[in-house]
């Protein structure tokens, strides 16, 4: 029997990963009109980069991805609040696969009580994806609503075996009490910095015109 085991790597950092395991044992006996699907479903809170994954497509497969994926914008200001689903698309070359997504958490804003908030995701799963189109969503659009409605198609999706357990993480928050360590600090640093350059800018003409002066007391002479 097929079996699909997921695991989080690094979950204590604002980048950690999700290290899936895939034993293909007696599954489907012909592979040849499919493709191997690994679907991950995507709370708000953590997100992948795009240009990331596509420059990782040859250790994890050809990535589509499907709702809120902006890399800048903080957990309060994205518009799809459904978060996102990936797909990783692999050729069944092998019996046995081991992927590790690479993930991002949004920063959340501060809170009064605790320094971390807790994040759940729901464990992904694989499947063959069959047919002659071999189009990904159609068998899918009715159970997610990211994902888009398509009335035709062909392609059938047969799930693997998964481990049913959400995956548990904690993204790091401010606290609400350090604001005006943090807001005062800030301004301390810049107005040093900008401090600093003017001074460097006044040295360095200075230093210049003392170069300039000796040059011309030399041609003088």
């Amino acid at each position: 029997m097929a079996h699909v085991h997921s695991e989080l790597v690094q979950a204590s950092s604002l980048h950690p990963k999700i290290s899936t395991f895939i034993d293909l044992k007696n599954t489907i006996n012909n592979t040849e009109s499919c493709q191997l699907d690994i679907i991950y479903v995507l709370p708000p809170s953590v997100f992948v980069d795009p240009y990331q994954l596509n420059d990782l497509e040859e250790s994890l497969g050809k990535a589509t991805i499907f709702g809120e994926h902006d890399l800048e914008l903080p957990l309060e200001k994205i518009k799809e609040t459904r978060g996102c689903i990936v797909f990783l698309r692999q050729n069944p070359t092998q019996p046995k696969w081991k992927l590790e997504l690479p993930l991002h958490l949004r920063y959340q804003q501060p809170s009064v009580n605790t320094d971390n908030q807790p994040i759940t995701i729901e464990s992904p799963y694989a499947g063959w994806t069959c047919g002659n189109d071999k189009a990904l969503w159609p068998p899918l659009s009715k159970q997610y609503s990211l994902l888009p409605s398509i009335q035709t198609g062909s392609a059938s999706f047969i799930k693997l075996s998964s481990n049913p357990a959400t995956l548990e993480l904690a993204v790091p928050i401010g606290k609400v009490q350090d604001a005006p360590i943090v807001t005062y600090g800030t301004f301390g640093v810049v107005l040093f910095c900008t401090f600093w350059i003017i001074y460097s800018v006044i040295l360095s003409i200075k230093k210049r015109r003392r170069t300039e002066a000796k040059g011309k007391r030399r041609k003088s002479e």
